[in-house]
């Protein structure tokens, strides 16, 4: 049964369950004794990971309880807002371990584990000899999935095969001696490109803690379905009071934090030289074409994706303040002069097809990015938007502020009877500088 605990003032469920490897439970820890509980959900990383720390003033942990280190001790934590909201749940196991004893203060002694992805950690195995796979890349991440983890992990409505498909001789993927399935996975996140209309993209694996699944969405379908998607607005300027819907809520009358609605301190960057040096460049995608009998290189220019790129990732939020514009800080020699050179083992249209997608990828996540910490809440996770809106007129100094940001990483801290969230978001565009008003065609 789970325990009420005061955190941040309001009434939470908690458990914090050490499991064997059968899903017997062996000890169940008080909210009391953990004093530290660190989690990170990032859109980039289908894996998570966590840090929880608990008092151990009596040896209770050393004395009565023998981890074997070897991924079979499982640890479960769940925390949800008694009467509501969302449940922040997850199963890890122990990856390691740090003691620190007091040596005066028995009420002093802790022990830090660090908390690996239970499923991260069944992909861990070694791929047997001779394993190779065909097909769309995408059916071949869903394949690994299902094997390793079960028919029911994977959201079929939500899984895209994609476009690279591995069926020409001699392609195929034949991991190497060395790799395990989640390596193998990550490989295949790289090559995976999916063609939507004319803007070739990447995809994301991401895992929904509330259903169990895992869904392989493309970036542009994410971005289109932006107004359905929105998890929260704050409101940037001073003096606002709790704020009910009204004509200048976001457009999806999204709840506002029910804690704060101000947008507090925020740390905001815009890409610089080292960014847009590094990735706001031209791409040359090289290799061997089989049907002409010649090594080919295919030009990817910024300046000949950048019409279908801002189609698909800055005119979706038309309705967000009026008509955004794209922010790609570049200059004649980076349109013109700066290449990077990609080379694959498969055909040099596919390459080509692969670099777009890395192209598109690179303009979205090194783009404008914001920083928020704010009280916490179980509800929020990556792959949602936030709208950052003002009630009163807006300035010019506005326009990088303000409007929709897709939330990359969305971190839960919990310190003690304390609970805070830092989310990191990234932007695509500038805004005219209006209030968020209601959605237009």
């Amino acid at each position: 049964m789970s325990e009420v605990f005061k955190i941040n003032g309001a009434d939470y469920e908690c458990e914090f369950i050490l499991k064997d490897d059968q899903g017997e439970e062996k000890t169940k820890f008080t909210k009391s004794a953990v004093k530290l509980l660190d989690l990170q959900e990032n859109l980039l990383e289908p894996f998570q990971n966590a840090t929880i720390v608990i008092n151990d003033p009596f040896d209770f942990i050393e004395n009565n309880m023998l981890t074997r280190g070897d991924g079979r001790d499982i640890f479960t934590f769940s925390l949800k807002l008694k009467g509501g909201g969302d449940k922040l749940e997850y199963d890890f196991v122990l990856n390691s371990e740090v003691n620190s004893p007091a040596k005066r203060d028995r009420a002093g002694n802790y022990k830090m584990y660090s908390l690996l992805d239970d499923k991260y950690f069944k992909l861990n195995e070694i791929i047997p000899y001779g394993t190779r796979f065909r097909g769309p890349v995408g059916d071949i991440i869903k394949t690994i999935l299902t094997g390793v983890l079960g028919d029911d992990i994977v959201n079929e409505e939500e899984f895209e095969p994609g476009d690279n498909i591995v069926d020409i001789f001699p392609e195929h993927i034949l991991p190497p001696s060395s790799f395990r399935y989640s390596d193998l996975l990550k490989y295949l996140l790289q090559i995976y490109y999916f063609e939507d209309e004319d803007m070739v993209t990447r995809a994301f694996l991401k895992f929904d803690r509330l259903d169990k699944t895992y869904s392989l969405i493309p970036l542009t379908k994410l971005f289109k379905e932006n107004k359905d998607n929105i998890m929260e607005g704050f409101a940037a300027n001073d003096l606002v009071d709790k704020i009910l819907p009204n004509e200048n809520n976001p457009p999806s009358k999204a709840t506002v934090n029910v804690y704060e609605t101000q947008l507090p301190q925020t740390n905001m960057t815009t890409p610089m030289l080292d960014y847009s040096n590094e990735f706001f460049v031209n791409y040359l995608a090289t290799g061997y074409d089989p049907i002409l009998g010649e090594h080919v290189i295919i030009e990817k220019r910024i300046k000949d994706i950048k019409e279908k790129w801002t189609k698909s990732f800055v005119d979706v939020f038309k309705s967000v303040g009026g008509k955004p514009k794209p922010f790609l800080p570049l200059n004649n020699h980076k349109k013109e002069k700066m290449f990077r050179t990609i080379s694959t083992p498969f055909s040099v249209h596919k390459t080509a097809n692969i670099t777009e997608a890395e192209m598109g990828a690179n303009l979205v996540f090194y783009n404008l990015s914001l920083t928020i910490g704010v009280l916490g809440s179980t509800d929020r996770t990556s792959g949602k938007f936030i709208d950052i809106y003002r009630t009163d007129s807006p300035t010019e100094s506005d326009k990088k502020l303000l409007g929709r940001w897709l939330v990359t990483t969305c971190r839960h801290k919990f310190l003690g009877d304390t609970y805070h969230n830092t989310i990191q978001c990234v932007k695509t565009y500038v805004g005219p500088g209006a209030k968020i008003k209601d959605d237009i065609d």
